[in-house]
């Protein structure tokens, strides 16, 4: 990835550099969203741009440019590096303080990401995931603070987990880079409150609905653990079948038939709004 952007202006990657001032770095104080490209398209654009200035707004952030504005630099971005297939982050931080605390104009970086692509395999068998306590602030904005998340990073790669799932002791949230859905006498109950809005899950259930009964509300760690089915949804891996929670095999412990159904319509709904884009261009 050769070029990003700086605050409005396209850079060489390697020219790119922000101050030691800057509370991102210091305070951990920013908002970003991320996205994928594929076939050279940035997916559900105009969704996640509507979730970055909410979540922005929400740690008291404006973002500097207009809708239209941050689109553009996208395009370009997608263009000069010539992206087929990749992750587009957005960054926003609270900017240059000379007391390293009060927040000053913000500086936002738009800067491509190359993505694993997951094995057919994993959506066919499903993937394990493991439980963590904690909750995250401010858990409706999609902040920088990932600390827990990263520090998870390698008990997650030791217990073979592709996520983990965060809850308060009692009531389940989300996971840590993904949202959170299952599937109990064929009613797919997901959180409502209290979770990052996944761009992901609100397309996948306006395709559940057509599938099958949903229920938004609070659920507890039980529940979860007596689930029929279950999945996990993120930009990366679209809607990805959970067959393991913890030590303790989710139904049967194979992919169930209302989850496969939500994997193929999703597939399929990526695929149409790709087709729609390419034809509107």
């Amino acid at each position: 990835m050769e070029y990003v952007n700086l605050n409005g202006q396209l850079v060489r990657d390697a020219d790119a550099k922000i101050h030691i001032s800057d509370l991102g770095l210091r305070r951990g104080y920013g908002a970003f969203e991320f996205f994928r490209v594929l076939r050279g398209i940035p997916v559900f654009i105009e969704d996640h741009l509507e979730r970055f200035e909410n979540s922005s707004r929400a740690i008291d952030l404006e973002v500097p440019y207009s809708r239209a504005e941050l689109e553009g630099f996208i395009r370009e971005l997608i263009q000069v590096n010539e992206l087929l297939s990749a992750g587009i982050q957005l960054v926003l931080t609270g900017g240059y303080s000379e007391d390293i605390f009060t927040p000053g104009e913000p500086n936002l970086i738009i800067a491509p990401i190359a993505l694993r692509e997951y094995s057919p395999a994993l959506y066919r068998q499903g993937v394990k995931v493991i439980t963590h306590r904690h909750v995250r602030e401010i858990p409706e904005a999609k902040t920088i603070a990932y600390l827990t998340a990263v520090k998870l990073g390698p008990r997650m790669k030791a217990e073979g987990a592709a996520e983990v799932i965060y809850h308060d002791g009692k009531w389940v949230s989300e996971g840590a880079r993904s949202s959170l859905g299952f599937i109990k006498d064929g009613v797919l109950i997901t959180a409502k409150d209290g979770v990052l809005p996944g761009i992901t899950r609100l397309h996948a259930l306006r395709l559940a609905a057509k599938l099958m009964p949903i229920e938004q509300r609070a659920f507890t760690l039980e529940e979860l653990y007596a689930a029929d089915e279950a999945f996990i949804t993120s930009s990366t891996r679209g809607v990805m079948p959970v067959t393991r929670i913890d030590d303790r095999p989710v139904g049967n412990g194979q992919v169930g038939p209302r989850v496969s159904a939500l994997v193929k319509a999703f597939q399929a709904h990526v695929e149409e709004y790709l087709r729609a884009q390419q034809v509107s261009s």
